[in-house]
């Protein structure tokens, strides 16, 4: 804005929603705008709203469970003048005074969590609208993205279920057997995965050329068909983590499995909405994580395998 410096401060950067959509209470979302002036301006009134983000890309609109959650705009009065005569109140710039509002907003618990995809978005934002008169510009805006996330609710069982330890173990001919251990089976945004990797040898000659970890995101729009008729997917690879397994008596540049090893691999999950997205499943979209471990083997001919393991986190 050329002649109004707005900002927006609410209390919390994001909503928390804690539970499904059907067992969700409302949030609150309080804060203040202060606005400061560079020149007089003739002030009719000022809101402030909670409204989703508009997107170029519809295909996260056309189911209706989204449309039915969607939120429609919530619209809150900030000032309105009291000046019957003119219309509006003249606002003089000074350096010392600045205007400043309240807000406070009720949040459904039904509403869709944000969602950052290629197929579209669902987001929303506080969008503030000084509403003005005179020649030019007669409406000033300024926003501010909020992120909504949605987190079990205490006590239910998608909490419980969320606070299980996470063990994959596979067997591969007989010859080596893979166990990836870690502490959760959920992980949350700018954290860290940490896994320990066992492999153990159950015959001989085998050696281990390198392992290592990946986290998958898989996004599929159901009400959106390709030209097969299938569910719209999208498969993206979010972070991941590579060992070379060396011998360390430097003798190998691969390690000869001649008992039991333990690695550990580390993930740092990005931040959520722009680089990875909550989990969400509705009748219209599923957004799901799968973390894989690999390991590469050679056998006594010294033929390569690649072995794979997952599992859904």
């Amino acid at each position: 804005m050329l002649y109004v410096k707005t900002l927006i401060l609410p209390t919390s950067p994001w909503v928390i929603l804690r539970g499904r959509p059907s067992e969700a209470s409302g949030q609150e979302l309080n804060g203040r705008v202060i606005i400061r002036l560079v020149r007089s301006l003739k002030v009719k009134r000022v809101t402030i709203a909670f409204k989703p983000i508009e997107s170029n890309k519809f295909m996260l609109w056309k189911s209706q469970d989204i449309v039915t959650s969607r939120q429609n705009p919530i619209i809150k009065e900030l000032f309105l003048t009291n000046d019957t005569y003119s219309g509006y109140s003249v606002w003089n710039p000074n350096e010392n005074d600045t205007h400043e509002f309240p807000f406070s907003f009720a949040i459904p618990g039904h509403i869709h969590e944000s969602v950052s995809t290629e197929f579209g978005q669902i987001g929303y934002e506080l969008k503030v609208t000084i509403h003005t008169c005179g020649f030019g510009i007669n409406t000033w805006t300024q926003s501010l993205p909020i992120p909504v996330y949605r987190v079990p609710k205490e006590g239910s069982s998608w909490d419980f279920a969320l606070a299980d330890s996470l063990r994959m173990r596979a067997e591969w001919l007989g010859a080596v057997e893979l166990e990836v251990l870690s502490d959760s089976v959920s992980v949350t945004a700018k954290s860290k995965i940490n896994v320990r990797a066992v492999i153990r040898p159950l015959q001989k000659n085998e050696m281990l050329v390198d392992i290592g970890l990946r986290l998958y995101e898989r996004t599929k729009v159901k009400s959106s068909l390709d030209r097969f008729g299938d569910p719209i997917k999208s498969e993206r690879l979010i972070c991941q983590s590579h060992m070379r397994t060396d011998d360390p008596e430097g003798e190998l540049n691969v390690l000869p499995l001649r008992h039991e090893y333990c690695f550990d691999l580390d993930l740092c999950i990005p931040q959520a909405f722009s680089d990875i997205q909550y989990d969400t499943d509705t009748s219209h979209l599923s957004i799901k994580h799968e973390l894989v471990f690999t390991a590469t083997v050679l056998d006594k001919s010294q033929n390569p395998h690649y072995l794979r393991i997952s599992s859904p986190i």
